[in-house]
């Protein structure tokens, strides 16, 4: 994939707005695009509470991850339907006024698909960069059935915050066997450290809704993979935070929250 002209056309394509008391903005005749609230950088600095409904959010977007509120729980948006995958195991729906501080999502149109079998997550990673489609943002759903899963939540966090890196010291994870269910998420270049996490950003939700995280490692056993590009990133930032306040974060930061 030729990195370099998909950073520059992303850059071109970068679109940050403010939050008003309307709710986010968006241009209806842009279809493909991803819609982002919040930035990875206010989350690291502590920026739990969030200023976008969840009911607002789904108005703009049909697959996506996230956090939710405080951070409880890891969130997955999957055909319309926003779950949060909490650190005490359950997998909850998440109510309409429930706010996120950072959440990403796209109203999901299948560009291309393809079949894995037998995959381990490391190879997977990389299969997912030679097939995806050249895009800004690509944005995947996978259905099918995993072994080795090893997931992650955090626990609800309550004022005053601590730092994210903190937090993720205190992360839950699991470890299954074997599990049946989807993967959603998306691919952004590095050029976005700090807006967004870099690379692919995966989270599962089990086919029976009663487990689900952030997505650490797993083997594809077979899967079907769909894409959906996007050529546009519209980022609402909450209404105390500038375009200059954005800024760039250390690659290594986020890779350590992400638990790469």
């Amino acid at each position: 994939m030729a990195r370099d002209v998909v950073d520059d056309r992303f850059i071109g394509a970068l679109h940050v707005l403010a939050l008003t008391r309307k709710g986010l903005a968006h241009d209806a005749h842009t279809e493909h695009a991803a819609i982002q609230a919040g930035t990875i950088n206010a989350l690291l600095k502590g920026c739990y509470e969030g200023d976008i409904t969840m009911a607002d959010l789904l108005r703009l977007g049909t697959d996506g991850i996230g956090t939710v509120q405080n951070l409880d729980g890891e969130l997955i948006v999957l055909h319309g339907v926003a779950y949060s995958a909490r650190a005490d195991g359950s997998v909850v729906v998440v109510g309409p006024d429930t706010k996120t501080p950072f959440a990403v999502l796209t109203r999901f149109d299948s560009t291309s698909f393809s079949q894995v079998d037998a995959l381990p997550f490391k190879d997977f990673l990389a299969h997912l960069d030679r097939i995806a489609p050249i895009a800004p943002v690509v944005a995947i759903r996978v259905s099918g059935s995993f072994q080795n899963l090893h997931l992650r939540s955090i626990s609800k966090q309550f004022p005053p915050y601590r730092p994210l890196s903190e937090v993720v010291a205190d992360q839950t994870e699991w470890h299954f066997d074997k599990a049946e269910g989807d993967l959603i998420g998306f691919r952004f270049p590095d050029t976005l450290a700090g807006v967004e996490v870099p690379g692919w950003h995966l989270h599962f939700l089990s086919k029976d809704r009663q487990h689900g995280g952030h997505v650490i490692g797993l083997d594809v056993m077979t899967a079907q993979v769909e894409f959906s590009s996007c050529d546009q990133l519209h980022v609402e930032l909450p209404a105390d935070i500038g375009i200059g306040d954005i800024g760039t974060a250390d690659r290594s930061a986020i890779d350590a929250i992400e638990a790469r």
